[in-house]
């Protein structure tokens, strides 16, 4: 059993997840029961992350060239982020009337910031909201994380490919949606023209500072463009 992270509170579902019996006796599980699974795994997540703490401070320290200290904030940070978003997990449906009804966003490969933080952020946010998505990173740091994160998910719930412009280019061409906001140096015209010939949908680059200050809600409220209603 993961045991209790630091400033963490339960992520439970609502009074509307509550489990009821089918006319046949099948038990049916209503949306917010899955939220709050979603949120169960971000916290189991991010205990993980806590028990390997040394570990994530020297492959952040080594693969984003910062001093001792800063790798600590940074691991430090990413912990309280995941329980942030862990909290919020269930009740996105309640705040965003774009997830009203058990919406979840479509499939999305996210170019996240290239901070240790950023990229946390990024990840959890998509992950609370329900959706399947594809993280494109040059950092070892943020592939353990995707792998630590995706051990508490369903299968092929998230993974991690190469940040190169070919392959994000190929990946945009399998997901309905792109999350482009950190990625100004790399929305060039080969990646637009791949987009736009896949009918993928695109949050453009918004400037570091505007992307920074947005708060959680408006982070992953875009992210349900084309959102879907589960099977």
């Amino acid at each position: 059993m993961a045991e209790p992270v630091r400033g963490a509170g339960p992520a439970t579902g609502t009074a509307n997840g509550a489990v009821t019996g089918s006319a046949n006796g099948a038990v049916v599980v209503s949306v917010a029961q899955g939220a709050a699974r979603r949120g169960r795994a971000l916290l189991a997540a991010a205990s993980e992350v806590e028990r390997r703490r040394n570990r994530f401070v020297d492959q952040v320290r080594r693969a984003h060239h910062l001093r001792i200290s800063e790798a600590v904030a940074q691991v430090d940070g990413c912990v309280d982020t995941i329980v942030r978003w862990a909290g919020w997990a269930d009740k996105l449906d309640l705040l965003l009337p774009v997830a009203a009804g058990g919406r979840r966003p479509p499939p999305v490969a996210i170019l996240p910031p290239g901070d240790f933080g950023g990229a946390t952020r990024a990840l959890c946010s998509a992950l609370a909201a329900g959706a399947r998505c594809v993280v494109a990173h040059e950092s070892a740091a943020v592939a353990s994380l995707v792998d630590v994160v995706a051990a508490e998910f369903p299968p092929a719930a998230v993974t991690v490919v190469a940040r190169d412009p070919g392959t994000v280019r190929e990946l945009a061409t399998t997901v309905a949606l792109l999350d482009a906001r950190a990625a100004a140096a790399e929305f060039d015209a080969d990646l637009r023209l791949a987009c736009a010939e896949a009918g993928t949908r695109v949050l453009p680059p918004l400037p570091a500072e505007r992307l920074a200050a947005l708060d959680d809600l408006a982070l992953v409220g875009d992210l349900f463009a084309g959102a879907v209603r589960p099977a």
